[in-house]
């Protein structure tokens, strides 16, 4: 019995390792990206946005969220 149990352990053990490596290997791409991105000289004026296998270059779009002003003594409460 701790034999099969061994050979089940060590086949999982082997699967999960397996995995683990199609699955960093599939993503090398984008991460040699990232951190190409990351080490670059000049700031990216735009942002990769990626859709399955449709990959396609756009603005980088800015985003302005207005602030409202304080009235100045305005009676503000803590929660």
């Amino acid at each position: 019995m701790t034999i099969v149990a061994s050979l089940l352990f060590l086949t999982a053990l082997g699967l999960s390792v397996g995995a683990i490596f199609l699955t960093v290997r599939n993503a090398m791409p984008r991460i040699r990206e990232v951190v190409a991105m990351e080490f670059a000289g000049k700031v990216a004026r735009e942002r990769r946005i990626t859709c399955g296998e449709m990959r396609r270059r756009t603005p980088a779009t800015i985003i302005a969220f207005p602030v409202a002003g304080r009235a100045i003594g305005e009676m503000r409460l803590a929660a």
